[in-house]
């Protein structure tokens, strides 16, 4: 048969009471979970899609409501805000620009080799009166490498267009997590996009632990750090830490500790 493999997924999100981030201000968001949430205190509809697999597995097609940074930037040591970071920062690339969920398709092409291809559109704008407004797409290419003897890493590398009425229409970032042994993990990103005149710029990177320097075998615990500097001459210095305890198989619990310093332009003169 073609089509081998077909799945369907929804996420329903409820959250209740306000995010740190109506508290402090920031460039970033200090709670990633909020990241393209509708509404606080009731019933969110944030992706549902269906997905088939194709010629072994090698070709997927995604389609319905998506997030596409949950496709794309991806990463071993800092893409999960319920395991590892929280803050949007430091789960995913601050440059891919996307605000709001929307229909699209994701295709993804892994020829079982050290290479793999994506390329995904979505519409990212509820209020536009036509697709043609209100695009956003994504095309990446990553490998997977095991160098200097190390154990495996994954590299990617993204391209971000949006043809929408927005002031950044294009962008791109590079994504990276390799382990340096069996218990410790280091993790990169880096994007820009392009403004009129100028360019956006940010930047993370840290480290993940498991199995070392912990109160439990199976706890992990993390440290990053995240810096955004925008063309207008604002800058943000962000620092987390995170601790994640296995109580059980199916429940985690993590301690968070974060500092921010954004600085606004009119201190840069």
């Amino acid at each position: 048969k073609l089509a081998q493999y077909t799945s369907f997924f929804a996420d329903v999100v409820a959250l209740s009471g306000a995010p740190p981030d109506r508290e402090i201000p920031s460039l970033t968001l200090l709670n990633g979970y909020t990241a393209r949430l509708v509404n606080q205190n009731e019933l969110n509809l944030r992706e549902a899609w269906l997905r088939t697999e194709f010629f072994g597995q090698r070709l997927g097609l995604t389609a319905g409501r998506l997030d596409l940074t949950n496709y794309f930037d991806q990463n071993a040591v800092a893409n999960d805000e319920t395991t590892q970071f929280i803050s949007d920062a430091l789960v995913n690339n601050q440059m891919l620009g996307l605000a709001a969920n929307g229909t699209g398709v994701v295709a993804d092409y892994d020829p079982k080799n050290a290479f793999n291809f994506k390329v995904g559109f979505q519409q990212s704008n509820p209020d536009a009166t036509s697709l043609s407004d209100s695009i956003y797409s994504l095309a990446e290419v990553g490998y997977t490498a095991t160098p200097f003897s190390l154990p495996e890493g994954h590299y990617r590398l993204w391209y971000r267009n949006n043809n929408g009425h927005v002031e950044s229409r294009h962008a791109v970032g590079v994504s990276l997590d390799q382990k340096l042994s069996p218990f410790v993990g280091v993790f990169g990103r880096y994007g820009q996009q392009q403004i009129p005149g100028d360019w956006d710029r940010y930047w993370s990177t840290g480290l993940s632990f498991a199995k070392a320097m912990v109160f439990n075998p199976l706890d992990t615990w993390g440290i990053g750090y995240a810096q955004m500097r925008l063309a207008s001459g604002e800058r943000e210095h962000l620092t987390e830490g995170y601790y994640n305890f296995l109580l059980t198989e199916r429940l985690r619990l993590s301690f968070t500790l974060q500092h921010v310093l954004d600085r606004q332009s009119d201190k840069f003169g």
